[in-house]
């Protein structure tokens, strides 16, 4: 969907501290040719301080900090997560409208494995755009790949986990970045690939963990080739950035800067790179081999690097980049229309 008055007034992420992958390969929990295929540098891992909803509660205030707006403006709230984030049986969203907002608007859970913050960006539009007088709305992402749920090396190919949350402000009135375009994709047919032949059970069972997407990424082929797979992976890719281009009045290959999911670099290239023709200096690649796959808070926190280290300029095009599970992909375009003074 194409938009006119929809900017981002606030990024901000948190990150814990980043431990170097070498200590990973020398314990063998990581393994050396892997690494020589994702590039991964090091990846970010939560401290016994570091819970899910408090790093979200972080992220967040800064980047309502940045924005301009008041809490009482904020009229919504959309926190997306991967997994456990805290407790069972609670709403974490509710836990950040109190933190962040001081109670005020409502806040909803978005479980989009993923795709969930860069997908609740259509969400959050259409909530602005549907009354008059709402002004401003909040993303937030947040989760700790941890165990004994995740083994954040080997739980799935191509990729490390990383702990972090970010998180971003849409305003009708004001921004450093405007909306020009926002679409998702979706394919339901790949929602074997995260199901694979497990049965479904009443309550979690400890012989589901540590999560295990290689498993269940093999055990899918009786229900697609991996030929088919890759083909219906590129081809939700390529429709989801060819309309949001399209609708941002842009080719596809005009965007400046593309910041996508923290994948290692040949799974980057694979699914992403290659069916869209995008060269992986023009991506957040080389970033993100520093944090690892923060799960949904990835493009947020790509962005909030991109804009403090100065490295987008008024008049740049951005390309946000989401995929998640189900299968589900969202492009949003963004036009640079001014340098924040929170930027180098």
């Amino acid at each position: 969907m194409q938009h006119e008055d929809l900017y981002i007034a606030g990024v901000g992420s948190y990150l814990p501290k980043a431990v170097d992958v070498d200590e990973a390969i020398a314990t063998g929990r990581y393994d050396a040719e892997e690494q020589l295929g994702s590039g991964q540098e090091s990846v970010t891992v939560a401290g016994s301080e570091d819970s899910q909803p408090d790093m979200a509660v972080r992220a967040a205030r800064e980047a309502l900090e940045r924005s301009g707006h008041r809490a009482d403006e904020v009229g919504l709230l959309l926190h997306a997560v991967t997994g456990h984030n805290g407790l069972d049986g609670w709403n974490a969203a509710a836990y950040l409208q109190r933190q962040v907002l001081d109670g005020s608007g409502v806040a909803f859970e978005i479980r989009q494995l993923s795709n969930g913050a860069v997908g609740a960006v259509e969400l959050a539009a259409a909530h602005l755009a549907a009354a008059p007088g709402r002004e401003a709305a909040l993303i937030t992402a947040a989760d700790r790949f941890a165990e004994p749920a995740w083994d954040r090396w080997r739980s799935s190919w191509g990729l490390v986990f990383g702990d972090g949350a970010s998180a971003a402000v849409f305003s009708r009135s004001r921004g450093f970045a405007r909306v020009r375009s926002a679409v998702t994709v979706t394919d339901t047919e790949l929602e074997v690939l995260h199901r694979g032949t497990l049965p479904f059970t009443p309550a979690p069972t400890p012989d589901q963990y540590p999560i295990d997407f290689r498993a269940r990424t093999l055990d899918s082929s009786w229900a697609m080739s991996f030929e088919e797979t890759e083909r219906r992976l590129a081809a939700g890719i390529r429709e989801a950035v060819t309309r949001a281009t399209e609708e941002a009045g842009i080719g596809t290959g005009d965007a400046e800067h593309w910041v996508m999911p923290n994948f290692g670099r040949e799974l980057l290239r694979k699914q992403c790179l290659d069916p869209l023709g995008v060269g992986v200096e023009r991506t957040t690649w080389q970033w993100g081999s520093r944090v690892g796959h923060l799960g949904a808070a990835d493009q947020f926190a790509g962005l909030a690097y991109l804009t403090e280290a100065g490295r987008v300029a008024p008049g740049d095009r951005v390309a946000v980049v989401g995929v998640g599970g189900g299968f589900n992909w969202t492009c949003v375009v963004l036009e640079i229309t001014g340098r924040p003074a929170w930027a180098l």
